[in-house]
């Protein structure tokens, strides 16, 4: 389960302002609704709402993947500003090929086909290579931000530990973005469109995350045993990466 780390710091305004974003984001799905005007309009503006509702949840993971990203490391240098704004400008621009995604493939699944949607299985699969990129440069640029975390370790007064698991986090992400290649090499093959197969290997990302995380545990568990060790590095707000590391060979 996703759980979002306490704030030890206050909302930034880089924060404030990629949540002000996201809101947009949020807008560009419900923006094409319309009041209906009769009983057919309505059926299907509540045809739309499972489109709609798997639209907002990858939206909503996206924000939630960005406010954990950033309450545990308050990333605020230049570089790691661009990169957030390349992110929210990403999330910004795909909302919308995400929404007509939704919308063809429960359409080629149910009676209301055409409507707005894709006419025929190849346009789908376009349709899931072009996600699949969006979904590959998201989780690279949030990816990158975990680096630049860890490479801002002493601008941040990172502990080693929480260095340490900034890697963790990138090479996490890392998993997501691999996924999306492994979609979109699947939606080329042609394998499977018909039950939505590159849809479900984003399933593998569970297996990336296991294999990340138990490769990374062990290194962990020895780094804090070092750290418990030399009490003089458990708060290193005033102690250079390069000493650090120096004390923990």
């Amino acid at each position: 389960m996703i759980t979002i780390p306490v704030r030890q710091n206050e909302i930034t305004r880089v924060e404030a302002f990629s949540d002000g974003m996201m809101a947009v984001a949020a807008a560009f799905l419900v923006v094409s609704f319309e009041a209906p005007q009769s009983y057919d309009d309505l059926v299907t503006t509540l045809y739309g709402f499972i489109p709609f509702g798997l639209s907002f949840i990858a939206l909503y993971f996206i924000w939630l993947v960005h406010t954990i990203l950033f309450r545990r490391y308050p990333l605020k240098d230049k570089a790691s500003i661009f990169i957030n704004g390349l992110l929210l400008f990403t999330v910004l621009f795909y909302v919308q090929p995400l929404r007509f995604l939704a919308t063809s493939f429960v359409s080629l699944f149910t009676a209301r086909i055409g409507v707005g949607t894709v006419n025929s299985w190849e346009q789908l699969q376009n349709l899931f290579i072009i996600y699949g990129l969006g979904w590959i440069v998201i989780f690279l640029l949030v990816a990158w931000l975990y680096q630049r975390a860890h490479a801002t370790r002493d601008l941040l007064a990172l502990k080693p530990v929480e260095a340490y698991d900034a890697i963790t986090y990138s090479r996490h992400y890392l998993g997501f973005a691999a996924a999306g290649v492994l979609s979109i090499l699947v939606a080329l093959s042609g394998i499977g469109l018909g039950f939505g197969f590159p849809g479900m290997v984003y399933a593998l990302i569970g297996l990336f995350a296991y294999l990340n995380h138990r490769r990374r545990d062990p290194g962990r568990e020895k780094l804090a045993t070092t750290v418990a060790e030399h009490p003089q590095l458990a708060d290193t707000a005033a102690i250079p990466a390069a000493v650090i590391r120096e004390a923990l060979k």
